[in-house]
């Protein structure tokens, strides 16, 4: 069996290492940290406003800024993983509810250097060119779409490689070439410009030196998802169904609108008035539920265009040791010179390659295969998004 290679992966927004014969680690960013301990300071610096008759502070000191959210649950997430310039460096990418950047760690230092950030800078699926070390990543637009984006080793020239109306995502680098692959899918939109539907995820190939883009491979009926060209000359990427939105509403679902719709409509009214009474008396009227969760609310996830629901999946893994967050219908898919696609595994949310195999994950387990087909469980985890060879 081929070598354990070290990995880099993210879980519930946080980013681990793990090593040959080790544990999984946590790694802490002193940016994110910094960025916990000014809110914290901010909450302390502001209670006094919630203390005495909650009804005085209604009006400005207990409602949240619209459009912000309340200091405790604040997002911070890391959104993309790749190897740095050694085997013992990472680089990342951290989004904020107002700051991105992108962060190289040395290992062995224990050391974080800032490489880029700046306000309402949202990189994901961040990779390092293996030469030259250019950095590339998808960049969300303001009007839904994403581009794919580039950035020098040192931080400097930032710009965007491709544009339209489209999800450019994933980007991976052909070898020491400067050619990119990127699974790219069109928009759709309604007559007032609003987002309605993706349409299938097709493999697209740029030359970045002669400028040239074309299509490897789609198909109207599946989703070509992150693709990685192997050093074998092997094309690898994750094929799922396709599944346009907007086919028209089932009239089992109707049905069940209606049926419900008492039940709704009670349900709503009575967190209605709990959180009143959270406003007015600090007490809730709701208290079956437990103690109040602290973090964003992680119930769905948006993985390539689907809603996961993640709290029904972490439910069924209690019971059944780790459920995959993604089905089988989700499969690592091999192919060459036009030959038949090998399916390699099924139920696969992310992957990567290194020199003597890949890593994979379905969302609770990363799995190592070698390049002799030999597979072996390297970690467990909780909604598991993305994973990262270290070789």
């Amino acid at each position: 069996m081929g070598s354990e290679p070290a990995i880099a992966y993210i879980a519930e927004g946080k980013l681990y290492l793990k090593q040959p014969g080790s544990s999984p680690r946590l790694l802490d960013s002193p940016f994110v940290q910094g960025i916990l301990d000014r809110v914290s300071r901010d909450r302390q610096r502001n209670e006094w406003k919630s203390q005495g008759g909650a009804g005085w502070n209604f009006g400005r000191a207990m409602m949240p800024v619209p459009g912000q959210p309340p200091a405790e649950i604040r997002r911070v997430q890391y959104t993309g993983v790749s190897r740095g310039a050694s085997a013992g460096e990472l680089i990342y990418a951290i989004d904020t509810d107002h700051v991105g950047g992108l962060f190289g760690f040395e290992i062995a230092e224990n050391s974080e250097r800032r490489l880029f950030h700046r306000n309402q800078f949202r990189p994901r699926d961040l990779v390092r060119h293996p030469a030259d070390g250019t950095l590339a990543f998808s960049l969300p637009q303001p009007d839904g779409s994403a581009n794919i984006a580039l950035l020098q080793p040192d931080g400097r020239g930032l710009r965007e490689v491709t544009e339209g109306d489209s999800m450019d995502e994933a980007p991976s680098w052909v070898g020491n070439d400067r050619v990119l692959l990127f699974q790219s899918a069109g928009i759709g939109r309604d007559q007032r410009g609003l987002h309605r539907m993706y349409g299938p995820y097709a493999i697209q190939r740029l030359d970045l030196d002669r400028g040239d883009l074309i299509t490897v491979a789609e198909d109207d009926a599946f989703d070509f998802l992150t693709p990685r060209m192997g050093a074998d000359g092997w094309l690898y990427f994750i094929r799922r169904p396709y599944e346009p939105h907007g086919r028209g509403i089932s009239p089992i679902k109707a049905l069940l609108d209606v049926v419900l719709f008492p039940y709704r409509v009670a349900r709503a009214t009575v967190h209605f008035l709990n959180f009143f009474s959270l406003m007015f008396s600090r007490k809730p009227l709701l208290t079956a539920g437990g103690p109040p969760r602290e973090g964003p609310d992680t119930r769905y996830m948006m993985l390539w265009g689907k809603v996961i629901d993640a709290e029904k999946i972490l439910n069924a893994s209690k019971s059944s040791g780790g459920a995959p967050l993604v089905p089988s219908s989700w499969e690592l898919i091999r192919t060459r010179g036009g030959a038949s696609p090998e399916v390699l595994a099924k139920g696969v949310l992310s992957f990567d390659l290194y020199p003597d195999g890949l890593v994979y994950t379905n969302g609770s387990s990363i799995n190592h295969r070698s390049s002799t087909g030999e597979i072996s469980e390297l970690a467990t985890g909780k909604l598991i998004e993305k994973v990262a060879s270290m070789a």
